[in-house]
C-alpha cells in the first residue's frame, strides 16, 4: 500500500477551497504500518481524511493499521485518486469514488472515527483463509495449526470489529463467503445497518444533530459536536457534559447498550458520573429478572487500575419485562481520567487490551459484563469539560 498527501485540482477550479486527502492504494503487506508511520512522520496527519483503494491483504497488518487511524482520529472513505497536471511541490488530483475495498481493506475503512463509502463504490467481504491455500482450498491439506491460527484470527477480527463501532453481523456475512466463491459486496443497506458507512461527506464539518438515543430512551439534549464513534460533548438543560455511547456485549452478542457522562460538579476537581443503560431482560430461577446490582468505572494509571464503584439508583423492568432499564450515579477525581489520557498518549495505545477505561456491571445472577471504552475524543472532551467547570464556579 502506498501513502501519498494529495491536493485536489485543478487548483484554478477549486482555489481556496481545494480539499487535502491522503491516498492509500495498493495491497496490504507485511511493511504497510511502518511504511504510513514514515509517511505520518513528515507531515502533521491527526484528523485528516484517507482514501482507500485496495485488495485487501496481511490480516495482522490490517488491524494494526486501522488502529492506528483510529489513534489519530482519521476519517476513511473509499476512493481512487487520480492524478492531474502536477509539479513535485504540488501535487494535484481528483478523487474519484470509483474504487473498490476489498477482504482485509474494509477493516481498515472501520478504523476511521468516520466512514465514509461513496455510492459508486464497492466494498467487497469474504471468509479469512490461509493465503498459501486459498487458490484451491479444496485440493490441499490443513494441519491442527492452521485450524488454531484460523480461530485465533477470527476471534480478533471479532473483536475488532467491535472495538471499532460497527456490528458484529459484518463478521457472520463475511464468514459465510468460502475462498471458492467471488467476493460479496455489501448492498448501501448493509453498508448503513453495519454501521460502515457513518458520513455522507468525509470533508465537511461534522453536523449539528441530535444524539441518538438507546432503545426506548428519549434523550432530549442537543449535540454542540457529532463523533457517534467516540467521546462527545453534549448540553443538556443548558449544562455541558462530557458522554459516550456503547454496546453491552457478552462474547460479542449485543444485549444492550449504555451511556455514561461526565459532568460538572460542585468542586473543581471532581465531575459527577452518570451511567444509564437499556439491556435485554434475562430471567433467571422462578421468573425473576435478573438485575444490575453494580456498576464500577476502572481507569488505568500506569501498570494498575484504579476502580470506583456507582451507586445504583435503580434497575426495573420494563412493562411484560422483556427489558430491564438500570441507572447509577457517582463521582471521579478530574486528575484519575487526564492520567489515563496521559498514560494512554505515551504509551500510543493500539491494541485493546490496553484501553485505559473498563466499563463493568454485575446482576443478582452474577452475569458480568466488561467493556473496554476506547479514548476517541476523551481528551479534548475532557479540555472543553474542564474549562466549562471552571467558568461555572463562582470567583
Amino acid at each position: 500500500m502506498r501513502f501519498e498527501w494529495m491536493r485536489e485540482g485543478p487548483a484554478e477550479k477549486c482555489g481556496a477551497q481545494c480539499r487535502e486527502w491522503i491516498s492509500a492504494s495498493g495491497a496490504i503487506v507485511d511493511t504497510t504500518v511502518m511504511d504510513f508511520e514514515a509517511f505520518a512522520q513528515t507531515r502533521d496527519v491527526r484528523g485528516a481524511t484517507i482514501a482507500l483503494d485496495s485488495p485487501g491483504g496481511s490480516v495482522v497488518q490490517g488491524l494494526a493499521l486501522g488502529r492506528e487511524f483510529r489513534r489519530l482520529d482519521i476519517v476513511t472513505t473509499v476512493g481512487k485518486s487520480v492524478r492531474i497536471g502536477a509539479t513535485d511541490s504540488d501535487q494535484r488530483a481528483m478523487l474519484s469514488p470509483n474504487a473498490t475495498c476489498n477482504s482485509m481493506c474494509v477493516y481498515v475503512l472501520l478504523g476511521g472515527v468516520q466512514r465514509n463509502v461513496p455510492e459508486e463504490a464497492r466494498v467487497l467481504v469474504h471468509q479469512i483463509w490461509p493465503a498459501s491455500k486459498r487458490n484451491d482450498a479444496n485440493a490441499t491439506t490443513y494441519s491442527a495449526a492452521n485450524v488454531v491460527a484460523i480461530q485465533r484470527v477470527s476471534g480478533e477480527l471479532g473483536r475488532y470489529i467491535v472495538d471499532m463501532g460497527a456490528d458484529i453481523e459484518l463478521f457472520e456475512i463475511s464468514s459465510r463467503i468460502p475462498p471458492w466463491e467471488e467476493m460479496r459486496s455489501l448492498t448501501r443497506e448493509e453498508l448503513r445497518r453495519l454501521r460502515i458507512h457513518t458520513i455522507d461527506d468525509p470533508f465537511g464539518k461534522l453536523p449539528m444533530v441530535r444524539a441518538a438515543a438507546l432503545p426506548g430512551k428519549k434523550m432530549d439534549f442537543a449535540m454542540v459536536s457529532l463523533n457517534p464513534l467516540g467521546w462527545t460533548i453534549v448540553e443538556r438543560r443548558g449544562l455541558r457534559a462530557l458522554v459516550r455511547q456503547h454496546p453491552i456485549t457478552i462474547e460479542g452478542q449485543e444485549i444492550g447498550a449504555f451511556e455514561i457522562a461526565f459532568s460538572c460538579s460542585d468542586k473543581p476537581d471532581i465531575f459527577r458520573v452518570s451511567y444509564a443503560e437499556k439491556r435485554f431482560a434475562q430471567n433467571a430461577a422462578g421468573g425473576l429478572v435478573d438485575r444490575v446490582e453494580a456498576v464500577g468505572i476502572s481507569v488505568r494509571q500506569e501498570n494498575s487500575y484504579f476502580r470506583t464503584l456507582l451507586t445504583m439508583e435503580d434497575s426495573v423492568p420494563t412493562k411484560g419485562a422483556m427489558e430491564l432499564v438500570s441507572r447509577a450515579r457517582g463521582t471521579i477525581a478530574a486528575s484519575l481520567l487526564e492520567t489515563a489520557v496521559a498514560t494512554a498518549a505515551a504509551e500510543g495505545m493500539a491494541s485493546a487490551s490496553q484501553q485505559g477505561m473498563i466499563v463493568a456491571t454485575t446482576t443478582t445472577d452474577k452475569v458480568r459484563t466488561v467493556i473496554r471504552v476506547g479514548q476517541t475524543g476523551l481528551a479534548e472532551g475532557l479540555r472543553i469539560l474542564s474549562t466549562s467547570c471552571s467558568d461555572q464556579l463562582p470567583h
